[in-house]
């Protein structure tokens, strides 16, 4: 159920960067995909309270790696 509100929350994102700018970039399309990998990797690991800490800080890692990688693709 959580990969779900995660993959949904992703969408929602995209689209959200869609309505404002009337396109979406590659830079946008990795941080989505990088805030879910993220996320679902995280989710892997621990227990009880430990497994919701270690599920938002591989989101917010996943986000800002793919950010970059979305940098670095647009830029070449």
């Amino acid at each position: 159920m959580k990969k779900i509100a995660i993959l949904t929350l992703a969408g929602l994102m995209l689209t959200g960067c869609y309505a404002t700018t009337g396109t979406v970039s590659k830079q946008n399309v990795s941080t989505g995909l990088g805030c879910v990998a993220g996320g679902v990797l995280g989710s892997k690991v621990g227990s009880g309270s430990g497994k919701t800490l270690a599920t938002i800080t591989g989101t917010i890692a996943g986000c800002k790696v793919g950010s970059e990688v979305g940098k670095n693709i647009e830029q070449n």
